[in-house]
């Protein structure tokens, strides 16, 4: 609660859309006399929160009123920005979809449609009939906000499901965007292209934090409780990177394998290769190198194609982690580290990776050495055939899987 003495020390003028504070008489010029001297006035975040008002200027000895203000305009802004948010989906559900339902589509087209809006319509349906009303509700309870993500981390994994099925979209879409797609957007009476709406669950799952973290701050600096903001902005950070992941992982042509048999993405990065087995005349090359559970796969970023939000990248090749060996020292340099791949032939494969910052080769290096720890832990009590062999160079941490 923020107490209001009464003591003035400089003129303010607030500007009000809540007759609440023009009750109060908040809402005018005025000296000491506009409040009574002798009761203080109470304020919790919640009231606040449902004044709404603008601050044009304002100094005055109520303590961290101010801050409590910018937590209302955040809060204005995520509800606003959130029926925006659902007002544009419906043009996508409402609009391309109901009107390809009803008409059908170009022969050519015939069971791509499905690939082209991916989980639009349920991301559509809960915004819409549930999560812009509970938010719309934090007005009233503020406190509830930061409960509220928390409490529906689960729900906005369907973001990640939207986004690895988005470069699929964009490839289809862009092969329809300067006909079909557009004669239906001129139909519908639409100013945005198809594209900008298909972006927007991308955006929007990237925004919840940063609005968030706005939150949070002012929060702080009002000294209110900011456990659960802290919490959900935790939350908030870690959902839209598993969706930028799975858009990468989604862009990864030419893999013969299944993806989703691979387990958690852990890492991806992008760095120079060098391949042993290009020969000494072989040469660092960019690569784009994915670290999941069962595998590294090293790509080929491709060039961005029209229609396409973010490059692509071409399979290169790979190594299994029960094949895997790491060797994280390679000429006293910090940003080298190397991978090896011991072939059923028994021979061995190396790629040298060079990263962009020697921060980058401690994160991948403590999480490889992490998964072949656990490997040689299994293998070697269940898994004879699968010998553990470790380097003997003082310079090496180095755990090789013989397949």
């Amino acid at each position: 609660m923020v107490s209001v003495s009464g003591e003035w020390k400089k003129v303010f003028v607030l500007v009000c859309v809540c007759p609440v504070l023009c009750g109060w008489g908040l809402c005018r010029s005025g000296a000491q006399d506009d409040l009574p001297q002798e009761t203080p006035v109470s304020l919790s975040l919640t009231t606040l929160t449902r004044l709404h008002f603008q601050l044009v200027t304002f100094s005055v000895s109520i303590p961290n009123l101010s801050c409590l203000a910018c937590c209302s305009y955040v809060l204005l802004e995520l509800i606003e920005t959130e029926r925006d948010y659902v007002r544009d989906l419906g043009l996508v559900v409402e609009g391309y979809m109901a009107r390809m339902r009803e008409e059908g589509v170009p022969d050519d087209m015939k069971g791509k449609d499905k690939i082209v809006f991916g989980n639009i319509h349920q991301i559509y349906d809960w915004h819409r009939d549930f999560f812009l009303g509970e938010l719309e509700k934090c007005l009233e309870d503020p406190d509830h906000l930061g409960l509220l993500f928390m409490k529906h981390e689960r729900r906005l994994h369907m973001y990640i499901v939207y986004c690895q099925n988005k470069p699929k979209s964009e490839h289809i879409v862009s092969e329809y965007i300067d006909t079909y797609f557009e004669d239906q957007k001129q139909r519908l009476g639409h100013k945005l292209q198809i594209t900008d709406l298909l972006i927007k669950p991308v955006q929007r799952i990237m925004k919840y934090q940063l609005l968030l973290k706005d939150f949070l701050k002012f929060s702080k600096k009002a000294g209110l409780d900011s456990l659960d903001l802290e919490k959900a902005v935790e939350v908030m950070c870690i959902v839209p990177k598993r969706c930028n992941d799975m858009m990468n992982v989604g862009r990864l042509q030419g893999f013969d394998g299944k993806i989703v048999a691979q387990g958690r993405l852990l890492l991806q990065d992008t760095f120079m290769v060098f391949d042993s087995d290009g020969g000494l005349l072989g040469r660092m090359k960019e690569r784009r190198v994915f670290l999941f559970e069962q595998i590294v796969i090293f790509s080929e970023p491709l060039d961005k194609k029209r229609g396409f939000t973010m490059p692509g990248f071409l399979y290169n090749n790979s190594i299994k982690v029960s094949c895997l060996g790491l060797e994280d020292s390679v000429d006293g340099d910090p940003c080298k580290f190397t991978l090896t791949s011991r072939m059923s032939t028994g021979s061995t494969e190396a790629f040298v990776l060079h990263s962009s910052h020697p921060g980058v080769r401690q994160v991948w290096t403590l999480q490889i050495s992490q998964i072949l720890e656990s490997q040689r832990n299994f293998f070697t009590g269940t898994a004879p055939h699968c010998t553990a062999l470790h380097s003997a160079a003082p310079h090496l941490h180095s755990w090789k899987l013989a397949c």
